[in-house]
């Protein structure tokens, strides 16, 4: 396999839609990943330093659903994303992934 840029992806998303993003809009991030980061230069502390300075600033939540795939996935990480933001994490298999887009989509 390659790199995974996990937290960096994370990150960015988090940040352009903070940034960028209509506050009169939903505003929410779906992550698909095994959890695993290999190559980013961000950390999990700076992603959860950037979801507590946006809270406290009183802005308009911007959820983060994390959907846990592959065997093995790391599922701490992706409940340490997603929990904090009002969002949730989901374990899924090729058997239940279209459930589980179809329980996000009523978030919105």
């Amino acid at each position: 396999g390659g790199d995974t840029r996990l937290y960096d992806a994370t990150l960015q998303a988090y940040q352009d839609l903070s940034q960028n993003g209509d506050p009169n809009h939903i505003r929410a991030i779906v992550v698909l990943s095994d959890g695993d980061d290999t190559a980013s230069q961000n950390t999990l502390d700076q992603i959860m330093y950037e979801i507590n300075e946006s809270a406290g600033e009183g802005g308009n939540a911007i959820k983060i659903f994390s959907i846990a795939f592959g065997d093995g996935a790391d599922t701490d990480i992706l409940q340490q994303i997603a929990i904090p933001t009002g969002g949730k994490q989901y374990d899924s298999s090729p058997e239940n992934i279209k459930k589980i887009y179809d329980e996000i989509a009523t978030f919105f």
